[in-house]
């Protein structure tokens, strides 16, 4: 028997945590945190990393369909004629119907390896969210996972408010008093990091509070869990705000020199009374005038929050509102607080390859501040364009690591969509829904078996330190990287020359005009410094001039003011201030309530999976076997269920069926249910439990288009018999 240690970087997400891999005749056996490294840490993913490379659902061939769609009769092909027949369509397609008419959506599974980032992200400063590959043909319809995760929080809501993205904040965990924890559970983070010092400032006096409908596991280890409806965070936070106007308790130096928009913001919360915010949000009177005492006890008040505010019909407008809420209160980039981050840009090259100026890119006629931002498409509106032509049509997609049909609403919706494409490329580890559509299915590598590189901390374009990333183990069968994938894909479509043809010279390319070679990566045993990094430096740095490009006093906004009211929100036609809006499915529609009494909330992360990945691994089925219902007991009472009953899950679209997890740690009248079901390769507890089956496609956000999967209406009823998920002439 061959054994051996390797140091490395762990494979199965992008966090890239560095640890150590045990190899038996060059197959993993066991990985380890390196405590001696900048990230590192294992997650139950990670220590899953042998069952998941070495799966035997593992793709290891490129296939090509031989029987009708849906399903998955392929037959194995040469990787040659599979991208030359791939090109040849492309081209062909092009040749007929225009470039607009070729598109590509890239999911977490491919596009968050940093050398896949680096070299597929536009030329521009900033890069957006998007993915260029087609961007040389012409295509502007490069859609991403982006369309419903982490933009509203991580570009839209921040810019419009002081223009900076919100990788450049960060919670000063180590000095706060006080720590909220709102929209976000670190206990599920991949990896769990912040969980570490979550505990350590606990563990020295710091109080923390958690704001979630769900007891998570940092809610049992704070000081109060606030259990609130979902989708009605916008409405407490006004009335927080309210009160710290009305005691005082607001930075009005801050207010008069930086802000634009404060008294019309100051007339607008008027309306949110305790009494008021607590008859929308379900939190009591008492806690909502003890949360804002809480607030403005200390000036060392940090935040912890992250996309759980996304999914509702406020979702930009509220994550504005809490930022807004943290700065009025003076917690804005000093100790103990928010801390607004400076960093010099690393010079790290990426092709230049700019997005097409026209035509427009599928979902800009609805929303233009969104494909502005992410030089990308909007994806929401992907069916509009296969099904009706609206505004052109588009006829060829690839679908790399991502799983479409699990993971947007009205699954039956995008299935139409999928099923009328004349051309679809699935790039991915394992069989997914989407192959069932596809005409090839491309088997790609796990993060163990590329060569690439990595920044720390992570893609924020001034990393403190780059390691290489070496190949752990070989290729599974005949699996290739996802870079080089769309590389000899693009070599094949004319434009080659742009992207390096094997990994190595991809790492060179990136790095080249560092003052660091291929050869300093290779000889390193983990992370090299290349810069400073993001550091906290000098508190307030608005008021010394540096947060501007002009280097003048203020933030990087039209107006040059923390706008509380948003020229660019403005000019995009939406509401300026950070207003919140009535939940459009919700007890507030009197006949709709009657027959679904039940908030319906989904999307929160398990241990075991993230997302619809991994569902088929038998050593992370045993932490849940199934897919979950959570039930309050005083909900599941009167409906006859008991924790494990089969129930079905209904809502005005459709019903699907799931185990019922009857618990107190979830708001009563509040239902949790998983998300991740609906691939044909997944355990038999997960593979018909397609919460999206449920869900819908037209209830979005207005700016941002994400889908509302946090505030909907259901029923659960027992299932006294077996049976399987599906849609249900309800209406």
């Amino acid at each position: 028997m061959n054994e051996e240690w390797k140091n490395g970087i762990c494979g199965i997400c992008p966090y890239n945590c560095g640890i150590k891999v045990k190899l038996e005749n060059g197959r993993i056996q066991e990985i380890r945190g390196r405590e001696d490294h900048i990230k590192g840490i294992t997650c139950p993913r990670g220590k899953a990393s042998a069952d998941i490379v070495h799966s035997p659902d593992r793709l290891r061939h490129p296939l090509k369909r031989k029987g009708p769609k849906p399903g998955l009769d392929f037959e194995p092909i040469s990787w040659e004629q599979a991208l030359d027949e791939i090109a040849a369509r492309i081209l062909k397609l092009k040749n007929d119907y225009g470039p607009e008419c070729i598109s590509s959506f890239q999911g977490r599974g491919a596009f968050f390896e940093h050398g896949m980032v680096q070299m597929f992200r536009p030329a521009p400063r900033g890069g957006g969210a998007t993915f260029t590959l087609f961007m040389p043909l012409g295509s502007p319809n490069a859609f991403t996972v982006g369309t419903l995760c982490f933009v509203s929080y991580g570009m839209l809501a921040p810019m419009t408010l002081f223009g900076r993205a919100m990788r450049t904040i960060q919670p000063d965990l180590e000095n706060s008093d006080v720590i909220f924890i709102w929209g976000a559970n670190p206990a599920t983070d991949s990896p769990p990091i912040t969980m570490r010092r979550l505990r350590d400032a606990r563990r020295r006096g710091a109080r923390i509070v958690v704001i979630d409908p769900l007891k998570t596991a940092p809610a049992h280890m704070a000081d109060r869990w606030v259990p609130i409806r979902p989708g009605t965070d916008g409405a407490l936070i006004h009335a927080l705000a309210r009160l710290c106007m009305e005691q005082g308790k607001v930075d009005l130096d801050f207010v008069k020199e930086f802000t634009l928009g404060y008294d019309q913001y100051r007339d607008y919360v008027r309306r949110f009374t305790p009494e008021a915010a607590s008859a929308i949000t379900w939190v009591e009177v008492g806690q909502i005038q003890e949360l804002a005492e809480i607030l403005t006890s200390t000036s060392r008040v940090s935040l912890l929050t992250f996309t759980g505010l996304e999914y509702s019909n406020s979702g930009v407008q509220s994550i504005r509102a809490l930022l807004n809420l943290w700065a009025l209160t003076g917690h804005l980039d000093v100790a103990g607080g928010l801390r607004i981050l400076d960093f010099k840009p690393i010079p790290l090259k990426k092709p230049p390859i700019n997005p097409p100026d026209h035509p427009k890119p599928i979902g800009y006629d609805r929303y233009p501040f969104f494909c502005d931002t992410t030089m990308a498409g909007h994806f929401m509106e992907f069916p509009r364009s296969v099904l009706d032509g609206d505004p052109y049509r588009i006829r060829f997609l690839l679908i790399g690591g991502a799983s479409v049909l699990t993971g947007f609403p009205d699954t039956a919706l995008f299935e139409r969509s999928l099923a009328a494409l004349d051309g679809l490329v699935v790039v991915d580890r394992f069989m997914t829904a989407d192959s069932q559509y596809a005409d090839y299915v491309l088997p790609a590598t796990t993060y163990y078996e590329n060569i690439s590189y990595v920044q720390y901390p992570e893609v924020i374009p001034a990393p403190s330190h780059i390691q290489l990333r070496r190949r752990i183990v070989e290729p599974v069968g005949e699996s290739r990287s996802d870079y080089l994938i769309c590389a000899q894909l693009a070599e094949r479509l004319g434009y080659g020359h742009l992207f390096p043809q094997t990994e190595e010279e991809m790492v060179r390319y990136i790095i080249g005009d560092l003052p660091l070679s291929m050869e300093d990566l290779a000889k390193a045993d983990g992370p090299v410094r290349v810069g400073p990094g993001p550091i906290a430096g000098e508190e307030r740095k608005w008021e010394k001039g540096m947060l501007r490009r002009d280097g003048r006093q203020g933030f990087n906004t039209p107006s040059g003011k923390w706008e509380i009211a948003s020229n660019i929100l403005k000019k995009y036609g939406h509401e300026p201030l950070p207003v919140y809006l009535d939940i459009h499915e919700g007890p507030e529609n009197g006949e709709l309530f009657v027959r679904f009494p039940l908030v319906f909330t989904s999307g929160a992360r398990i241990q075991s999976t993230f997302r619809s990945q991994h569902l088929n691994i038998p050593r992370l089925l045993r932490i849940q076997p199934c897919a979950r219902a959570l039930i309050h007991s005083r909900d599941a009472a009167p409906r006859g269920i008991s924790d494990g009953d089969a129930v079905k899950i209904i809502s005005p679209r459709g019903w699907v069926t799931m185990r019922a997890c009857v618990t107190d740690g979830i708001v009563a009248g509040v239902v949790e249910v998983n998300m991740g079901g609906g691939s044909p390769i997944q355990a038999e507890g997960w593979r018909d439990a397609n919460v999206n089956l449920i869900t819908d496609a037209a209830n979005c956000d207005s700016i941002s288009g994400f889908p509302v999967f946090k505030a909907l209406l259901c029923q659960v009823e027992k299932v006294h018999q077996p049976i399987q998920a599906g849609e249900d002439p309800i209406l």
